[in-house]
């Protein structure tokens, strides 16, 4: 993902009025797509402990479902949730850069027969089973005192962060269903990417 620092592009706008034509133009045309999801998963109390080059993340991630995906979910379909971090560099001159640390990956089922929520954790291939949804969100977004990987060497005196998104989404849509989730936002939800910046 790429952030665009403010300062370069408040220079830009000042600069060249086609330029900020084109970019509101494409702000008010994609709005409606792209920030409809925003807040249906949230990350809470996000920080980042540790020395380099090992950290640990301590978060909770809330996932507020859609009635799309809850009705999928008990209707057999199931669901992808996956929280991924990327080690993020600040440049004052462009685009910032992050390349992927991880992505933790979960998939979340519904057994009619038994009534339970099922969640496996692929990674370690861990499960548990819940007789609510609730509880079953609530256990995906636990991610306390959660070990990264090893940083790469980093350059001394750069701006690093840890950048973290989260998203879920049905791991199968059949094809006008994939049509019409790029124009809405009832077939998956994703947060907006949180940070931390490093020492």
């Amino acid at each position: 993902m790429l952030f665009f620092n403010l300062f370069q592009l408040n220079f830009l706008l000042k600069k060249s009025a086609l330029l900020r034509t084109v970019l509101l133009t494409i702000l008010f045309a994609w709005s409606p797509i792209t920030f409809a999801a925003a807040g249906q998963v949230d990350f809470k109390d996000f920080k980042v402990q540790g020395k380099a080059p090992q950290y640990q993340v301590l978060t909770r991630v809330d996932y507020k479902l859609t009635k799309y995906l809850n009705n999928a979910l008990l209707n057999g379909v199931t669901l992808n949730a996956h929280v991924q971090f990327r080690l993020g560099q600040h440049r004052s001159w462009w685009f910032n850069k992050d390349k992927p640390l991880l992505t933790v990956q979960y998939q979340l089922k519904y057994h009619a027969l038994s009534r339970r929520y099922l969640l496996t954790r692929k990674d370690t291939n861990e499960h548990w089973n819940f007789t609510s949804a609730a509880g079953m969100l609530r256990k995906l977004g636990e991610l306390r005192k959660y070990k990264l990987p090893p940083l790469p060497a980093v350059k001394e005196g750069e701006d690093y962060y840890i950048l973290a998104i989260a998203d879920m989404v049905p791991a199968t849509l059949r094809l006008p269903l994939r049509l019409q989730s790029m124009f809405s936002d009832e077939y998956s939800i994703s947060s907006e990417g949180v940070f931390w910046p490093l020492p």
